[in-house]
């Protein structure tokens, strides 16, 4: 695939590839702007995430990010995908394609597909990086990326906070990562692209919110040093108090200097240490985060006005964009370029897209109650098509400001330094906008050097929820005629020498001139579906037996199984016939359970908040039960752990757990007794799937193998498991996709022994939309020797998928009339 580079002797607007073999960088900076070997320079970024991409998507999401006029990427690590395990060393590898999975092939260059790889693929197309290395990255990422089994080695550790477990980790995981960046000569001092790193993210709260557990440790007031209790004897108990949350922000931004003290470090949206640069992270709330000099009251005084996450949202199962019960769902191309407008025109020298393209979570990845695809509503599509109108609009913005950054870089900034707008009242007079304002940007040629390349540049802004006509002639005499100029609605734009070059509510019809096109791909042969096995038994060796269901989270860890799922089995009698009986589970919040009697599915409940975790009781009615012995087994469907650790008052730092967490109670009804199931009788708990761990033996030909497994009587209603064959249709993925079409059940799906992650067909709110019907079969994961395909289905509900469900290739084509309309999810723009 062909690189397209950032252009080169850009002013203000630089190309890595301007430094590239040319020895090391120096990043510094002033109040208005990072500086490269002391020049100011102008980013435009977007995040993306190589632990969600593949390789050959990731290079065709980094050539778009060029096309679309950035010369930054911003890229998270999430630890949890580099070290799954406890027992593993760090593996910087991202999951590879089918044609690296072979020992010949594995180690060829062409193959290399790690965070250093990813790295270089953004420098070879003049790219920079900013590394934000966590390790806690939130990115509504399971675990906030931190690996599950980490708490469970030290459960008394208290994540993100001052106590020594956790900083001991944590400054482990700092050290090999700054490390590896420094052995692959990556850091900007070392000539290599990575020009700024974070530490920690979104250290938000307040110390009211710690408790004893969560600050072990004390500070020395003098020296400012955590203290120990083993080591107390070294200080004066009248030197001593409780560390606060601000007290592990500094211990932060020390431990990184500690590490790496070549790098500018940041820290975002929340408490920070005094020598990092406190960064923006909002959705529509820059402008004012810049009018109050930041959260730390030195932006623009002392630190440059850096945005790392200009929000666009994200997508939970079962929400409607219009309602969503937790953050936002997405914004329009007008929003959005109208509030970057609006940071820009109070300084702000460095916008960063989050997401810029979102790509696919896979397997475990998702947070709780997120989607499979992730951040739809950016620039990109999660399949790494362009998300029309917004890639166009944004490429519209893009390229003005670009233009125009020598002289925002020259400048002075026009915070507080808004000049007023005359706007035409309905009687046709001229009066001041009261809701409308302009900021002027200006550099005397003869006073800079470079001077060709300055421009006179006024930012305009209508905060009015109607249009309105306005004077731009701001700089003229009193007799001077007006120049009129009519803003839409909440609004911005941008002239340059007098020309209007940009509106944030004119989109381009050209960009909207599209519709999606879908093909029948490939047919999918050879279908056969096979039950799982219900429940577990004491014979299988992997079961585990104690006298209360196993935990999760610590069943799979502790069984080295990678699996959302987990199986629970007990016995219990009753002495009479019963009716109207209940089953109580105590659980977790996005978590589901399948619950069966005797074998028979007798109900299923779930909960799939993204917002809140914790503990969370769920009921099944089974009706009525007869007088004897029954076997109770139970499924349990993680929907993903929460991203969010000590934030928003509704998140632990401790262990997360899943499954069944606590009593079981079979409720009988008035009048009658409950009984709990978790009285000292004999529970056992089963890792993952039966047939996950034969697929995970050998995923060449699992059907055999689970068949040979499963005598269960197929006139019951089971967990059913699927597959089909297909060869790999000819088509290009650079402007096409190939997409799996899901429209019933819920469960996860393969690709060639690949966990593609969750399938389900759960609707937006009471609509008839499914929240997610399309799902992407990476190019990479596709067999091109000839072999057929293999597509693995597992569906808790068994429905009937050989029907239903097909292959198709989707793509975007031009129209003669503007069909993509710039709405939030609007239909088809993105599947």
């Amino acid at each position: 695939m062909a690189n397209i580079h950032v252009p080169l002797k850009s002013p203000g607007f630089p190309s890595f590839l301007d430094y590239a073999h040319k020895g090391s960088i120096k990043v510094t900076y002033d109040n208005r702007s990072l500086k490269l070997n002391g020049e100011r320079v102008f980013f435009l970024g977007g995040s993306m995430h190589p632990s969600r991409a593949t390789q050959q998507t990731w290079n065709m999401a980094l050539n778009e990010a060029v096309q679309n006029g950035l010369n930054l990427i911003t890229i998270y690590v999430m630890w949890a995908d580099h070290q799954p395990f406890p027992d593993q060393d760090i593996d910087w590898s991202f999951q590879k394609g089918i044609e690296c999975q072979s020992p010949e092939n594995r180690l060829t260059e062409a193959c290399d597909w790690s965070l250093a790889a990813a790295i270089r693929s953004a420098a070879n197309r003049g790219l920079f990086v900013h590394l934000r290395l966590g390790p806690y990255t939130c990115a509504e990422y399971s675990y906030g990326g931190i690996p599950p089994w980490l708490p469970l080695q030290k459960p008394n550790m208290h994540l993100r906070r001052p106590n020594s477990e956790w900083l001991e980790v944590m400054e482990s995981w700092v050290q090999q990562t700054v490390e590896y960046i420094r052995s692959n000569r990556l850091w900007a001092y070392q000539a290599g692209p990575v020009i700024l790193a974070q530490i920690e993210n979104e250290l938000a709260g307040n110390d009211m919110d710690l408790d004893a557990e969560e600050t072990s440790l004390l500070v020395d007031i003098e020296t400012g040093q955590l203290v120990e209790d083993k080591f107390l004897h070294n200080h004066s108990p009248g030197r001593l108090r409780k560390a606060t949350l601000q007290d592990y922000a500094d211990w932060c931004g020390a431990i990184a200097m500690k590490l790496e003290p070549n790098v500018t470090w940041t820290m975002c949206s929340g408490l920070t240490a005094n020598n990092t640069i406190h960064t923006c992270n909002s959705q529509d709330t820059g402008a004012e985060w810049l009018e109050n000099y930041g959260e730390n009251g030195r932006i623009q005084v002392d630190q440059p006005p850096l945005f790392t996450e200009f929000e666009e949202g994200f997508q939970d199962w079962g929400e409607r964009p219009e309602e969503p019960s937790d953050y936002f769902w997405g914004r329009t191309a007008r929003d959005s370029t109208r509030h970057a407008l609006r940071w820009f025109a109070r300084g702000g020298t460095h916008l960063n897209y989050y997401m810029f393209w979102g790509s696919y979570n896979r397997a475990q990845q998702p947070a709780g109650g997120i989607t499979n695809f992730y951040a739809s509503e950016a620039a990109l599509c999660s399949s790494g098509q362009r998300h029309e109108p917004k890639f166009s609009h944004y490429a519209a913005l893009h390229r003005i400001m670009k233009s125009i950054a020598p002289t925002l870089l020259a400048a002075p900034s026009a915070l507080w330094m808004s000049k007023k707008v005359n706007v035409l009242d309905i009687n046709g007079k001229w009066t001041e906008g009261l809701k409308q304002r302009a900021f002027e940007y200006f550099v005397q040629k003869s006073t800079i050097c470079g001077s060709e390349n300055m421009k006179h540049v006024f930012f305009f802004e209508n905060d009015a929820n109607e249009k309105v006509v306005v004077d731009v002639n701001l700089n003229k005499g009193p007799d001077t005629t007006p120049r009129k100029l009519t803003m839409a609605p909440l609004s911005a734009l941008i002239l340059v020498d007098g020309i209007l070059e940009f509106d944030s509510a004119s989109i381009d019809p050209k960009s909207m001139s599209f519709k999606r096109e879908f093909v029948d791909a490939s047919t999918l042969l050879d279908w056969s579906s096979w039950p799982e096995p219900v429940g577990t038994s004491r014979v299988d060796e992997m079961t585990w037996t104690d006298k209360s269901p196993i935990e999760q989270t610590r069943l799979n860890v502790g069984s080295g199984i990678s699996s959302q799922y987990s199986w629970y089995e007990t016995t219990f009698n009753v002495s009479r016939d019963l009716q109207h009986v209940e089953l109580w589970f105590d659980s977790q919040r996005s978590n589901g359970l399948l619950v069966f009697v005797d074998g028979r599915l007798v109900g299923d409940t779930e909960d799939h908040s993204h917002l809140y975790e914790g503990d969370w009781s769920m009921a099944v009615n089974i009706s009525c039960l007869s007088n004897g012995t029954h076997k109770l087994s139970v499924l349990s469907e993680s929907f993903g752990y929460s991203n969010l650790i000590g934030r928003f008052g509704n998140s632990g730092t401790g262990p997360k757990t899943k499954g069944i967490t606590g009593d079981v109670v079979l409720a009988l009804g008035k009048g009658e007794r409950n009984a709990s199931l978790v009285d000292g009788r004999d529970w056992l708990s089963f890792p993952g799937l039966h047939g996950e761990t034969l697929l995970q033996k050998s995923f060449h030909n699992p059907r055999d193998q689970i068949l040979r497994q499963s005598e269960n009587d197929s006139t019951q209603t089971f967990p059913t498991w699927y597959s089909s064959l297909f060869g790999t249709p000819t088509y290009d993925p650079s402007n096409e996709s190939l997409f799996i079409e899901i429209s019933q059940g819920r469960g996860h799906l393969w690709l060639n022994g690949i966990d593609l992650g969750r399938f389900w067909n759960t609707t937006r709110g009471a609509t008839a939309t499914l929240s997610q019907s399309y799902y992407f079969l990476p190019p990479d994961f596709l067999r091109s020797d000839g072999q057929l395909n293999e597509i693995v289905i597992f569906d808790v509900f068994g429905s009937a998928h050989a029907k239903t469900t097909r292959l198709v290739l989707s793509t975007i084509v031009s129209s003669d009339t503007p069909n993509f309309k710039d709405e939030v999810s609007y239909p088809f723009a993105c599947v």
